[in-house]
């Protein structure tokens, strides 16, 4: 909080400096009270440090805060609107007032008396407030100490883990998950009478139960058994309509546009009819219990016998009440597992862990063998380093013997907590305004920090990149945790008990409105700033609403609110974020424009099919997304007026222009969607209006084919725009075959690619449904690999028409490269590593001393008919990072490069799919997981010796399958095979599970031990047989012998 206020202060007596010079006190009929003012901020900035370090050992010092913030806010309203008022008055009468912080001349707002008026009884009254605070600090104790408040406890960060890790809980979890996994797979017994069969998951919260559902769900034979896998999370008011929609989504169905009970459960009994599933719900609390017995249960039956539902819950009652065949009860960890886990998060080499080990612990011990709770303290352990004094201290603090008030949280988020900067409390507080399970995208945390004053707005990019500090320091301390599948960490989420904790630490000014009952604060004289509306019919209309006029953040979440009345927003005039998305809203009334003090406005995924014009008296607005608003399809003239936009997004709208004057909108730097006019024109912005946007961050053009004016488009001056990281290029999909364009149009596109040469800033590119018949120069980078140096991610979706790859080896740091429907190329060569050009000699081999794609990471081709043959030389050193590759729908390449084989030494994946030429996948020795699809001439793999898993899927003419390295998992996958294959008489697999036709598995369960088929598999230690569509199976052991099926004998006959 402190720091929070100090920055409030120090801004707030910038601007009374300023007022003081211009002499405002005298225009506005106070004289003497803006110099007053400004001492008493002074002085108050000088008592915060004291503040900051005793605030947790007094609750009065902590409302004395409290109190001062209430000022602050309030305080910041009146500046802010002077400023508005200001900047209106000036762009009116273009006057040169001077400027002073980050806003127009005060003088220029003052020149209207009853604005002026009111503006200095409210200084007047604001300066006597601040006085009495002041006054407060004697008899609290506290002392002026000069300068700002530091941001303790910042220091350097190492990388921020991949996983996130959480899902590392020792060694205990790999025993429950073999476990579960058995009991998941064994088959029950006939006497069960219901087709699905239920286990559920009980404990404390924070113990690692989502966990341990998240490795069972993940497991390898899971995904072998259960060909449907479904996993959703059930908090605590989620509305059965959204479970059954989430549930039919994640099945693979279409709930459409069903909002009833009976046919969204018809719906999703289609969705998973005949299937064998496997459903988990996570985080099911009691009260879900009339939803279960009335909608699930009897959707559930719809599935093939032998289908599985895992239930995760805190409350042994839900066990009950769906009746689980089996509880497992998830036991803390030992004080070594937690060791383990501490020990990993601080990455120690073997002598620091001795070293260490001791004081750890003994802090694991007071950590209760809660895996949250030692990760919450790995957290704050990471920042200490490896001093041990430093360990010491935590160990020692005080805090591990608190007693929470109201709510179990285990003591070590309250020291991570303390841990934190206070930049960064307020930073994690906010999150916990979302719900459960909410995943937060990188660049919108950004903004509604900024949009908080959270961030210090200086007009440039040093927000963004102090926000994404923010971002990676609270994930780094495991506050926050990366939602995986996304590229770049950009997508993270909160655990439900962390948000629980960070909730009860915001409840002075904001709750959360839940089913239309509010989550009380525990102060409710405190100004209501902050407010959640969660699956509620409130809407903008309510008396509730009406009476909280200090409203700054209002968030509806999952609401059915149709419409924004006039009179709402009057109330709510000092609201600084507003988020309506996924909301039924289909307009907004002209008095929306009343809402000057709004920076963060979201209306993604609504109805919306216009923005009134009054959009533009936003002024203050920093961040507007329209995404996914599907009937919006124009943007009003007025929006250009909007000069603090830094964010504008469009994506999956209809909006095909943009008005005139985008130009003006300099201070952008995300532009989602931009959809430039035909060239130039007066009636809408074209790609040359690009060109004053020198801070352009983020930039997605969209119908690129409108454009054939070469000079529009190098006025758009994307080579000088220094802070450009993230392009994409696209054109419009639906503009017919591209091969067959005239000529003169994919010259022109080539053209107009070309001009737009980017700059050498660029770390994600993707270029989508381009027909040129070659790919821009600038990809060419020749003998200037530094070009692109810091290019990381590069995709080539959809465009048809170019034959050739430029030489993407040459660029230093990509790290992913996806080619996708690249239908015109026949041969990838040399070219593709090294730009032969620059020396004849070098068409097989580069002796130069650069090795090509050296840090490329994943490799995907796909859907490339026309791809024939890929050389790369064995003597040719690329790729040495290279770690996953995938192939599919490549039907004429007939064979791998050599290079591939031996160059490739960190390969650790490798899928192929409907590479129906190819005959043979051998000698790649690191490979350790292969999936091989649809590809039917496939005759032969061999020498892969460093295997764990291979998949065959219909690859009917597969002959040879040897020098494997023994003890590997197979599957096989074969619904037209009438026999099993030959080569599994050689295979050394350690299990081997099966999905063939009903005819098979019934023949192969009437045979008998030793018979022909039976010699074909009888050696490998566990086989398993099933047959899809009726769930038949069979399951054999060889020692001891076992062999049990649900073939009865009359199908056998």
């Amino acid at each position: 909080m402190t720091m929070i206020l100090d920055a409030f202060l120090g801004n707030f007596k910038e601007m009374l400096t300023k007022m003081a010079e211009e002499e405002v006190g005298m225009l506005l009929g106070v004289p003497g009270e803006i110099e007053k003012l400004g001492r008493t901020v002074g002085d108050i900035q000088c008592l915060l440090s004291d503040a900051e370090g005793k605030q947790t050992k007094s609750k009065s010092i902590e409302k004395w805060l409290l109190e001062l913030k209430e000022a602050m806010y309030d305080a910041d309203d009146i500046m802010d609107l002077c400023q508005i008022k200001a900047k209106e008055r000036h762009e009116r009468h273009d006057s040169s007032f001077s400027k002073f912080g980050c806003g127009i001349s005060m003088l220029s707002c003052l020149r209207n008396p009853v604005f002026a008026h009111k503006i200095g009884t409210q200084i007047k009254e604001l300066n006597s407030r601040l006085d009495e605070i002041y006054k407060k600090k004697s008899n609290l104790g506290l002392i002026e100490l000069q300068g700002v408040v530091a941001p303790s406890n910042v220091r350097p960060m190492s990388s921020v883990p991949s996983a996130a890790l959480v899902d590392i809980v020792g060694d205990k979890i790999e025993e429950d998950t073999s476990m579960l996994v058995k009991l998941l797979t064994t088959d029950f017994e006939d006497s069960v009478n219901e087709n699905v069969s239920v286990v559920a998951i009980v404990e404390m919260p924070g113990i690692g139960k989502t966990t341990l559902a998240k490795k069972v769900f993940h497991d390898p034979e899971i995904q072998e058994v259960f060909p449907l896998r479904i996993w959703v999370c059930v908090s605590k008011d989620l509305k059965e309509v959204q479970l059954l929609k989430c549930i039919i989504r994640e099945a693979g169905g279409d709930h459409g546009a069903a909002e009833e009970r009976s046919e969204l459960v018809s719906r999703l009994k289609s969705s998973i009819q005949g299937k064998k599933f496997f459903l988990v719900l996570d985080d099911v609390w009691p009260e879900s219990q009339e939803v279960w017995n009335g909608l699930l249960r009897e959707a559930m039956i719809s599935g093939a016998r032998g289908s599985r539902l895992l239930v995760t819950s805190r409350d042994e009652r839900v066990a009950r009440f769906i009746q689980a065949t089996t509880t497992h009860h998830v036991q803390k960890l030992s004080d070594d597992d937690s060791w383990s886990l501490l020990a990993k998060q601080v990455a120690f080499n073997e002598f620091d862990s001795e070293t260490l080990k001791n004081i750890g612990l003994e802090i694991v011990k007071k950590c209760g063998g809660l895996p949250l709770a030692v990760i919450a303290i790995g957290g704050v352990l990471r920042g200490r380093g490896k001093d041990i004094r430093e360990w010491q201290t935590i160990s020692e603090s005080t805090l591990w013997s608190m007693v929470p008030d109201d709510h179990y949280f285990p003591q070590a988020f309250y020291l991570s907590y303390e841990d934190l900067p206070s930049h960064l409390k307020q930073c994690f507080i906010f999150c916990s305004l979302y719900p459960e399970d909410f995943v937060f995208g990188k660049i919108e945390l950004v903004y509604l920090w900024l949009a908080e004053g959270y961030l210090c707005d200086k007009g440039d990019l040093s927000f963004l990149e102090k926000g994404a500090e923010y971002y990676k320091e609270l994930l780094w301390r495991n506050l926050l945790e990366v939602v995986e599948g996304y590229y770049d960490q950009l997508r993270c989420k909160m655990h439900d008990l962390l948000r629980s904790f960070a909730g009860d630490k915001r409840k002075s000014d904001s709750l959360i409105m839940r089913e239309g009952e509010l989550v009380r604060r525990s102060d409710p004289f405190l100004k209501l700033r902050r407010l959640s509306v969660e699956n509620s019919t409130v809407d903008l209309s309510s008396d509730f609403l009406n009476e909280e006029k200090s409203l700054r953040t209002l968030l509806f979440i999952t609401n059915s609110m149709s419409e924004v009345s006039s009179n709402a927003l009057q109330s709510l005039s000092h609201l600084r974020i507003l988020d309506l998305s996924n909301s039924n809203i289909f307009c907004l009334s002209d008095s929306f424009g009343e809402l000057v003090q709004l920076r963060y406005l979201n209306v993604s995924g609504t109805n919306l099919e216009t923005l009134p014009n009054s959009v533009g008296n936003l002024k203050k607005l920093l961040h507007l997304n329209v995404d996914d608003c599907k009937k919006l399809s124009h943007v009003p003239s007025s929006i250009v007026d909007l000069v603090e936009l830094r964010h504008l997004s469009f994506d999956g709208t209809n909006v095909e222009v943009f008005p005139a004057g985008l130009r003006k909108l300099k201070k952008l730097i995300h532009l989602n969607n931009f959809q430039p006019g035909h060239n130039r024109s007066q009636d809408y912005s074209s790609l040359e209006d690009l060109g004053t946007l020198s801070l352009l961050s983020v930039l997605r053009l969209g119908n690129l084919e409108k454009v054939t004016d070469i000079n529009v488009a190098k006025e758009a001056n994307l080579k000088e725009k220094d802070h450009l990281k993230d392009l994409e290029f696209n054109y419009n999909p639906n503009r017919g075959c591209q091969v067959s364009k005239p000529i003169e149009e994919k010259k022109a596109a080539e053209d107009v690619l070309n001009a737009l040469s980017v700059p050498p800033s660029l770390e994600l590119l993707q270029i989508r449904n381009y027909f040129g018949d070659q790919l821009p120069n600038w990809l060419h980078v020749g003998a200037n690999p530094l070009k692109l140096k810091f290019l990381r991610y590069l995709r080539i979706e959809q465009c048809e028409c170019f034959s050739q790859l430029p030489p993407l080896g040459l660029l230093p740091n990509l790290d992913l490269l996806d080619i996708d429907a690249a239908k015109s190329v026949v041969r990838i060569g040399p070219e593709f590593l090294f730009d032969a050009s620059q020396d004849q000699t070098k068409t097989k081999v580069s002796h130069s001393p650069i090795i090509p794609f050296p840090q490329l990471n994943q490799l995907c081709f796909a859907h490339m008919p026309s791809w024939v043959e890929w050389l790369w030389d064995e003597r040719q050193p690329a790729m040495p990072k290279l770690k996953k590759i995938f192939i599919q729908d490549c039907p004429k390449l007939s064979s791998l490069p050599k290079g591939l084989l031996c160059r490739a030494t960190s390969l650790e994946v490798l899928v192929i799919k409907a590479v129906e030429q190819l005959k043979s996948v051998e000698d790649l020795r690191s490979v350790k997981e292969l999936y091989v699809v649809e590809s039917s001439n496939l005759e032969r793999i061999s020498n892969l010796l460093n295997l764990s898993l291979i998949k065959i899927i219909k690859c009917p003419n597969l002959k040879i399958l040897e020098n494997l390295k023994p003890r590997y998992r197979m599957v096989l996958v074969d619904y037209k095979m009438e026999t099993l294959p030959e080569y599994l008489r050689k295979a050394e697999a350690e299990k081997l599970t099966v999905w063939c036709t009903e005819d098979l598995l019934v023949m192969i369960t009437s045979l008998r031990v030793g018979s022909s088929e039976w010699q074909k598999f009888e050696h490998i230690p566990v086989v398993k047989f099933y047959s899809l569509k009726k769930s038949l199976y069979a399951t054999y052991q060889r020692t001891p012998f076992r062999f049990t099926t649900n073939v009865d004998s009359s199908a056998q006959s």
